[in-house]
């Protein structure tokens, strides 16, 4: 599996798209900001995008107890069982909300926490992790 993250409107969609060739390779493209993110079963694809890690997570996981962390860690690794028994890749993009002013309101924090924490997960269990910034990845796994 591959995690790239980088700020809002950085290049991060652009910079997937230039490193995959998708207009060589069967991919699909799910974006959380549009519709939820699917169960891997159906899915018949080299590639597989998700795309926008923490909307997915503000809309789908609230109040961010232990139960939701071990319903996205589960997710995680259907989609991790799913690339293995394949010559398959899952690309999972999300926005780095984690820089800046910490925000006062008790839930805007508590999602923040949760994205990190999800961010943490991914990048120990993906084979590659890439930061994008100004549309230039750094390759940090």
């Amino acid at each position: 599996m591959h995690f790239v993250s980088g700020g809002a409107f950085q290049g991060k969609r652009k910079w997937v798209n230039a490193h995959y060739s998708f207009t060589h390779t069967s991919y699909s493209w799910y974006c959380a900001y549009e519709n939820m993110f699917p169960l891997p079963h159906d899915e018949t694809a080299a590639v597989v995008v998700l795309e926008g890690i923490e909307h997915w997570i503000r809309e789908y996981f609230f109040p961010y107890t232990d139960d939701e962390k071990e319903a996205i860690r589960s997710y995680m690794c259907a989609w991790k069982q799913w690339e293995q028994a394949g010559e398959r890749t899952v690309v999972w993009i999300g926005c780095d909300i984690g820089q800046g002013i910490v925000p006062i309101d008790e839930h805007e924090r508590a999602w923040r926490d949760m994205v990190g924490w999800t961010y943490q997960q991914l990048a120990s269990i993906c084979n590659r992790v890439d930061y994008v910034w100004c549309g230039i990845n750094e390759r940090i796994k």
